[in-house]
């Protein structure tokens, strides 16, 4: 998992630094679909392993149209408004990191987002969240934690989504929870 999320976020880098300066400015809304995540970055170690993205705007455009051996996520993702993704170690008590996913899951389905998975047991929850504006899902997220290991995964994929297509990029990046989400392949 966090080895695809690496790659990811290299081939980001590489795209931006593509990018002509004058594409670099600051983003617009992402739209009802995102998520601020800046509360789960603020709960992760960063003396241990840790993967964020952050990808938006001109930066996913980039990677929609570049070409090689991951061209087909980076279609798949190229229309994207939004992807954003916190992946480590929790550095404090596991009680408090999963008291904030468990109160970030109901306060998005309390808000409107569909729970369209929770799976939960005495160590893990995974649940995954979409909104729907009209007859189109505009986002999606997942929330995953790992009691035992302290492993903490929040990812926000903000714009517009294909459920068929989520399977893909699912498969391609490997985040985890997506296999679980109903109609995803």
């Amino acid at each position: 998992m966090r080895t695809a999320l690496l790659i990811l976020a290299s081939m980001a880098a590489a795209a931006l630094a593509a990018l002509p300066a004058a594409a670099e400015g600051p983003t617009t809304s992402y739209g009802p679909g995102y998520v601020d995540g800046a509360m789960f970055r603020s709960l992760v170690d960063d003396n241990e392993e840790l993967v964020e993205v952050n990808l938006d705007g001109p930066v996913l455009k980039a990677l929609g149209k570049s070409k090689g051996k991951d061209e087909r996520a980076m279609e798949l993702i190229g229309g994207l408004k939004a992807v954003h993704a916190v992946i480590g170690t929790v550095k404090g008590p596991a009680s408090s990191a999963l008291a904030l996913v468990q109160q970030t899951d109901q306060k998005l389905a309390a808000s409107g987002w569909q729970r369209i998975t929770r799976i939960k047991d005495d160590t893990d929850w995974v649940s995954v969240l979409t909104h729907v504006t009209g007859d189109q899902i505009d986002g999606l997220v997942v929330l995953t934690f790992d009691s035992t290991d302290k492993e903490l995964v929040f990812a926000n994929l903000a714009g517009p989504i294909d459920l068929s297509k989520l399977g893909e990029i699912g498969d391609i990046v490997n985040v985890p929870g997506l296999e679980n989400v109903p109609g995803a392949h």
